[in-house]
C-alpha cells in the first residue's frame, strides 16, 4: 500500500504534467484534471489527519480523515470540495464544456488547498496552477487587482463601523495567487428589497449560514481614470438575531423568555457557532464587538 506522501506526489505530477502539456487545450485539460481531483483531496485529508507522510493511504484512512475534516470548522472548505467532487468525478464523464466550467469553479478550491497544505504540512503541490488558462477579461482582472491592493493595504485593517447583516451570496475571485471574495449582503431586518443590497470585498471566507456582524471600511479605487468608492469587510463574527432564537424555540415547543444579546447564554451560543463554522484568514484578528 502506498504512503500518503507518495499518493499525493503521484497525483500532483499527473495534474501538473497535464497543465504543462495542454495549457492551449483547456477543454481536454479540464477533462483530464477533473478525474484526479478527488484522489488529491482525499490524500490531503489523510495527510492533515495523520500528520505523517508515511501513513498508509487506504480506505479506512480516507474515511477517518474525511470525518475528521468535516468536524473541523477551520477545514470545512476541504469537506465541501470533496462533496462537490463526488458526482463530478465518481460516476460521470462530463463533456468538454461542462468539464471546463467545473474546473473554473474548482480553481479557487485548488488554490486554497495548495496554501493549506503548504502552511499545515510544509508540502508544495500544484506548482503551476497559475498556468491553468482562466481566460479572464483583462479589464476585470485589473479591477480585481486594485480591489486586492486595497484589501491588503497595511495599516488599514481596522473597521470604521459594525452592524448585523445577512449574507446573500459570496463570489470568489483569484488575483496575485490569493483568493478574495465579492460579498453581497444586506441589513438583518425583516423587510428588504434588492435596492438594499450592499457589495463588499474581503479576503475572509464568510459563512452565509447565519446573520453576522460585519466590520466595514470605506475605500476608493481608480477605474478608467475615475475614483470609485468600494466597501471593504475587515472583520466578521456570527451574530444571530434574538428573534430568530425565539422563533426556533417556539418551533420545537420550548417557551423562552426574551433573548438578550448581553446574556451569558447568548454569548456562549455565539462563541460555539463562531468556533465551528467560520474560516478567518490567519492575519485577521478575531473581533470582539458587542451586538445589540
Amino acid at each position: 500500500m502506498a504512503t500518503v506522501a507518495n499518493h499525493i506526489d503521484a497525483v500532483d505530477q499527473v495534474v501538473c504534467s497535464n497543465i504543462s502539456t495542454l495549457a492551449n487545450q483547456r477543454d481536454l485539460l479540464s477533462q483530464n484534471v477533473l478525474g484526479q481531483l478527488r484522489n488529491l483531496v482525499e490524500g490531503v485529508a489523510v495527510l492533515l489527519h495523520t500528520a505523517s507522510g508515511d501513513a498508509e493511504h487506504d480506505y479506512a484512512a480516507i474515511e477517518a480523515a474525511l470525518a475528521w475534516v468535516k468536524a473541523n470548522g477551520r477545514l470545512n472548505f476541504v469537506s465541501k470540495f470533496h462533496a462537490l467532487l463526488q458526482p463530478s468525478t465518481s460516476h460521470y464523464t462530463f463533456d468538454e464544456d461542462t468539464s471546463e466550467r467545473l474546473m473554473l469553479r474548482y480553481h479557487e478550491y485548488l488554490l486554497r488547498l495548495r496554501i493549506l497544505l503548504r502552511g499545515e504540512a510544509g508540502v508544495d503541490i500544484l506548482g503551476n496552477l497559475e498556468s491553468f488558462p482562466l481566460d479572464q477579461d483583462p479589464a476585470l482582472a485589473e479591477y480585481h487587482e486594485k480591489i486586492a491592493l486595497e484589501v491588503d493595504k497595511p495599516g488599514r485593517a481596522t473597521s470604521e463601523r459594525w452592524d448585523r447583516y445577512y449574507i446573500h451570496k459570496t463570489r470568489p475571485f483569484v488575483t496575485g495567487g490569493r483568493v478574495y471574495y465579492e460579498v453581497t449582503f444586506y441589513k438583518a431586518v425583516n423587510r428588504v428589497s434588492k435596492a438594499d443590497r450592499i457589495i463588499g470585498f474581503t479576503s475572509i471566507d464568510i459563512a452565509d449560514n447565519y446573520s453576522a456582524n460585519l466590520g466595514l471600511q470605506a475605500a476608493t479605487i481608480e477605474v478608467f481614470g475615475q475614483q470609485m468608492p468600494v466597501t471593504l469587510i475587515r472583520n466578521w463574527e456570527v451574530s444571530i438575531r434574538p428573534c430568530e432564537l425565539e422563533h426556533f424555540a417556539s418551533i420545537v415547543g420550548q417557551d423562552t423568555k426574551k433573548v438578550r444579546t448581553d446574556s451569558a447564554e447568548y454569548k456562549f451560543v455565539m462563541g460555539r457557532l463562531t468556533a465551528g463554522s467560520t474560516l478567518l484568514d490567519s492575519s485577521t484578528p478575531r473581533p470582539s464587538a458587542t451586538t445589540t
